[in-house]
């Protein structure tokens, strides 16, 4: 029974202080900026069934420097929905910026259909590290098209600027 005490209120104060330490260490992790508005996810029924088409994989490092505000971070896909109902694009991007000094530079990840930057959701990812150093992120996004030609293309928003390292999107194009 005293190990059971003893071991009960070894708990206890375990608890007690992670309690007391998670606020403090939350509030110091706060990030600076705000989400990056789209047009919104897809209407898409959930229990629907897709089938696959096509999937197109575009892979790079370009190792360029990116200005502040929106920059293409691939070659734009051609994707022809041939279906009357329409199709389903699903993109996975991922990115890595960093490389640069300044503090503060929110950035994320967005999807440009037909032209229009912000089709479905754009992603805030967090801030680029100011020591030099790189980070990563990656979303998913889901974009109903009508019948017809469309164009996408992943995009990287910046507000101070940075070097992307390297990148990769897959673009899958379901029909229902």
């Amino acid at each position: 029974m005293r190990k059971l005490i003893t071991i009960s209120v070894g708990v206890a104060i375990a608890i007690g202080l992670f309690g007391v330490h998670h606020p403090v260490r939350a509030a110091g992790n706060d990030l600076v900026g705000r989400p990056i508005l789209g047009d919104g996810p897809a209407k898409l029924p959930p229990t629907q069934n897709h089938k696959l088409i096509k999937t197109y994989v575009d892979v790079g490092a370009p190792d360029a420097t990116d200005g502040s505000g929106f920059t293409a971070i691939d070659s734009p896909v051609t994707v022809n929905c041939g279906n009357a109902a329409g199709c389903t694009i699903v993109v996975t991007s991922f990115a890595e910026p960093g490389g640069q000094s300044s503090s503060g530079d929110s950035w994320g990840i967005c999807t440009s259909l037909d032209g229009v930057i912000g089709a479905g959701i754009c992603t805030f990812q967090g801030v680029v590290p100011s020591d030099g150093s790189y980070i990563s992120g990656s979303f998913t996004n889901v974009l109903s098209v009508a019948k017809g030609k469309h164009t996408v293309q992943a995009e990287v928003y910046l507000s101070v600027g940075a070097t992307l390292a390297q990148y990769s999107n897959t673009y899958d194009v379901y029909i229902p």
